[in-house]
């Protein structure tokens, strides 16, 4: 549909990242929300002028799972590095009071959002949010080489929905509520490591992965 001014409005589209894996009941969190304009000034696809299609000030607003806005704001005017258009700004807003998987959504461009006056058509993308019960105990993990049984650093571990990577010691704390769990912990060029695990009370594991086996060369 074209706008009061006649000119065909520009699609657009909208990512977000940086959502955090789970979220306590009742806290605020922050995620990063991008929009892009998908077509040049000329109105086709691939020949994008990013000094006509700007979208520095856009609006965007953050709806919950209940169509109720539960944050809004403007993109910032930086482009997100390695992007030829992305314009990206920080939200904040408050996780639902009660545990659960809910589908929130944010939409954008508002306005304008253009030196030239060029129209930005709105869309929208949906999004995932965790909200997990307070954390009542702290695991400390320590992933190791099984063989030599040195720390193996930066290994992703999991107790869903919670998630750490270890550091330089090979070493992760993870808050998690009571209850029973799935131990995963994963590293490149290693097997990933599994154990269930049962907490009650604060607690230390230990994780020894396997390289993982070369492959036969032909």
């Amino acid at each position: 549909m074209a706008s009061q001014s006649g000119v065909q409005p520009h699609p657009t589209s909208v990512v977000v990242w940086d959502i955090p894996s789970a979220v306590v009941a009742g806290e605020r969190f922050r995620m990063k929300v991008g929009i892009k304009c998908s077509l040049g000034s000329d109105g086709s696809p691939g020949s994008h002028d990013s000094d006509v299609c700007r979208l520095t000030g856009g609006d965007f607003r953050i709806y919950d799972h209940q169509g109720a806005q539960v944050a809004a704001g403007k993109l910032s005017g930086d482009r997100w590095p390695g992007t030829t258009g992305l314009y990206v700004a920080e939200a904040e807003m408050e996780a639902p009071k009660a545990e659960g998987l809910y589908t929130w959504s944010v939409k954008g461009p508002q306005g304008e959002g253009s030196d030239a006056g060029v129209p930005h058509a709105e869309s929208s993308v949906g999004f995932g949010v965790r909200v997990v019960a307070r954390p009542d105990y702290l695991v400390a993990v320590e992933a190791v080489d099984k063989v030599s049984h040195k720390p193996i650093p930066g290994a992703h571990v999991v107790m869903h929905p919670y998630r750490a990577v270890t550091d330089e010691r090979g070493i992760a704390e993870v808050r998690v509520a009571k209850g029973a769990y799935k131990l995963f912990v994963s590293q490149t060029r290693y097997l990933t490591f599994g154990l269930p695990v049962e907490v009650t009370v604060d607690m230390t594991a230990r994780a020894e992965l396997d390289l993982e086996p070369e492959r036969e060369r032909n």
